[in-house]
């Protein structure tokens, strides 16, 4: 018979759960993690592992998420100490984000192809929920800035998102000039989006 984890316990095991994936993902990825690595790094028998995720990708997936949330925090903290904001401004700021998640365990998924592997595992909805997290922190970043008229916020957050795919292309676009390719990406789509005074 299973034992029943206190609230206490639960966020414990949630936490070390949370440090396992974000190891093995930065190690192993996540085709080579297995649930059993899990449970055994958070202290816990794979059946309770189920208690918690559905799957080692749900799990990941979360991680994925959450580390998403801090850097975005990170961001508008920054932004929230900025006197003004022009696209100058924000490019530097989202280039250093993108450079961040580059030395990041995330960079592990992204170079070995896995992230689009993950996406596969996650039910839809959860991925449309993603990306109306998306929207919503578009919406948020647009109220620090004077926008163009007619400016979408889906083709915002898409050009976003897929200004960040291109990181699951260094190779092919060249390692030497990627990072100068990214600032300019990143500024271009800014400009078009940004009223300058």
């Amino acid at each position: 018979m299973a034992t029943a984890f206190s609230e206490s316990e639960k966020e414990l095991i949630r936490i070390k759960l949370n440090s396992a994936a974000q190891e093995c993902l930065g190690k192993f990825g996540v085709k080579k993690t297995t649930v059993d690595q899990l449970a055994q790094m958070a202290g816990i028998s794979k059946g309770a592992f189920y208690i918690f995720y559905p799957s080692k990708e749900s799990l990941f997936f979360k991680v994925f998420e959450e580390y998403q949330n801090s850097i975005i925090d990170e961001m508008f903290n920054e932004l929230n100490e900025l006197e003004s904001v022009g696209s100058e401004e924000l490019s530097d700021l989202i280039y250093e984000i993108y450079k961040k998640v580059r030395h990041s365990f995330i960079m592990n998924i992204i170079e070995n192809q896995e992230l689009e592997y993950l996406m596969r595992k996650i039910p839809e909805k959860d991925i449309l929920d993603h990306h109306s997290f998306d929207d919503i922190f578009i919406k948020k970043l647009l109220l620090h800035l004077k926008v163009k008229k007619d400016v979408e916020i889906g083709t915002v957050s898409a050009s976003l998102r897929a200004i960040f795919m291109t990181m699951l292309h260094v190779k092919e676009i060249g390692e030497k000039d990627f990072d100068n390719a990214l600032k300019l990406l990143i500024s271009g789509l800014l400009q078009q989006l940004i009223e300058e005074d």
